[in-house]
């Protein structure tokens, strides 16, 4: 079957139409000089500069001084008679050789396209991977400081529960310390509700930074660690060093109107919270509210409600969280009734 020029001519039209189509409107910033650009490449330079070479009107020269003009003027006259009989078929060869630079260009950029764009995505997802890894060693950080933290509690008295006022609570306060992160996140939705509470107190404030949830609102601080204390205080906070749970039941009745006890799961053995459910009570005015963060685990929520619905708490609020360990964690927050 012969070939016909003028159907290869249209077919390249067709596509170089398709492919303008299909190229958005603004065009793609320029690549960097270390990307092997298609476009700039030595073959489609020279075929842009050198296709009018074929043109059957292009300009004829000589670089002979003497037997220039001769020879141009026989070359002029010879391609009149040329052209007289294929005048056509260069016509077509010529109009063929622009649509193929036309393609060629196209296909070009479209290459140099679809290359910036596989860049752009393999940075995009090594950027992706990157953070995925660096949350993935915080949670790795987060669960090895737990487990340590259960170890200490394990170890503190095989067989018996661990006793948070010996010499351990310092340590347990600097593992939850670093299992706190977002702890300010955590508190701030229920500041709201202990605005108006009366005097407030934070037991357990870790290194501090959950106090930014007040928005200035005073706050008594309390905290088991001696080192945690200090950096505090290098802040600027005014932070009390004391045992958590024998500081809590040493308060006057009544005295506060808002507690919050920061690290539940962590920093008090569920052996012990009977006593600090009580102890808040006492220490709270009647509608008094208690918020109690960091329970690990729907069984020690479940364990801390039903304490609490003993002790003749209301229940106002139970939310839930993604700790810093990536573990689901909940936020109860209890109001004292008027019954003593």
């Amino acid at each position: 079957m012969p070939i016909r020029i003028e159907d290869i001519i249209q077919r390249i039209r067709r596509e170089i139409a398709e492919e303008s189509e299909a190229l958005p409107s603004d065009r793609s910033a320029p690549l960097d000089d270390h990307l092997p650009a298609i476009s700039s490449r030595a073959e489609l330079e020279y075929l842009n500069r050198n296709w009018q070479v074929f043109d059957a009107a292009a300009e004829m020269r000589s670089h002979r001084r003497l037997l220039g003009p001769v020879v141009l003027r026989f070359k002029r006259i010879l391609r009149r008679l040329v052209f007289g009989v294929l005048e056509r078929y260069f016509e077509k060869e010529r109009l063929f050789l622009v649509e193929l630079v036309r393609f060629q260009n196209a296909l070009a950029e479209r290459s140099d396209r679809l290359l910036r764009e596989v860049t752009e995505r393999t940075k995009a997802v090594a950027e992706r991977n990157d953070l995925f890894l660096g949350a993935f060693d915080v949670r790795l950080e987060a669960l090895e400081a737990r487990e340590q933290m259960r170890r200490a509690m394990g170890e503190a008295a095989p067989g018996s529960p661990p006793d948070p006022e010996g010499g351990d609570e310092a340590v347990l306060a600097e593992m939850a310390a670093a299992l706190g992160a977002g702890l300010p996140e955590r508190v701030r939705p229920f500041v709201e509700r202990l605005r108006s509470a009366g005097r407030l107190m934070v037991l357990g404030c870790g290194d501090g930074e959950v106090l930014a949830a007040f928005d200035g609102i005073p706050v008594v601080a309390v905290e088991a660690s001696a080192a945690l204390v200090a950096e505090c205080r290098s802040r600027g906070l005014a932070v009390e060093l004391a045992a958590l749970g024998a500081h809590l039941e040493a308060l006057p009745q009544a005295s506060l109107g808002g507690l919050v006890v920061t690290r539940l799961s962590d920093r008090h053995p569920s052996v012990r919270w009977p006593r600090l459910v009580a102890a808040a009570w006492r220490s709270l005015r009647p509608g008094g509210v208690v918020v109690f963060e960091g329970l690990v685990g729907e069984g020690a929520a479940m364990r801390l409600r039903w304490l609490l619905s003993r002790q003749r708490f209301a229940i106002v609020d139970d939310r839930g969280f993604v700790g810093a360990a990536g573990d689901r964690e909940r936020v109860i927050v209890g109001e004292r009734g008027d019954g003593t």
